[in-house]
């Protein structure tokens, strides 16, 4: 089989198992999310390897299916165009773009307490 053969059943593969999480939402089935991982790995583009961190985060509860389903769905249909040469490298970042502002960010650390002390209670040691 062909290269381009095989990228194109990876591709479709790719969409029908997005459409198979978005129809079971709000369940997330376990083997659907590893297999979908796998073969957006296998692909290795830094928008499949977006998308495939963003369902990691939200077969871990970490990101609401609601929320990053459809736009998900979305990036995968786009990854597929792609592929088809119907779209281009911009298009392709701009969905990375939108598919990376739904993982979350980690939280500030804690600022550091700096004591307020006037100068002149500053002394030399002698």
């Amino acid at each position: 089989m062909t290269t381009g053969g095989r990228e194109a059943r990876r591709e479709a593969r790719i969409e029908q198992l997005i459409t198979a999480l978005v129809q079971a939402a709000p369940a997330i089935d376990a083997a659907i999310v590893d297999e979908l991982i796998a073969e957006l790995q296998r692909v290795g583009s830094p928008l499949a390897r977006s998308i495939a961190r963003v369902v990691e985060l939200v077969a871990e509860q970490l990101v609401a299916p609601g929320v990053a389903l459809p736009a998900l769905a979305m990036a995968c249909a786009t990854l597929a165009d792609a592929a088809r040469g119907r779209l281009g490298a911009r298009e392709l970042e701009a969905a990375r773009y939108e598919i990376e502002t739904l993982m979350p960010v980690p939280d500030r650390p804690p600022g550091m307490a700096i004591p307020h002390v006037p100068l002149s209670a500053l002394r030399r040691p002698r």
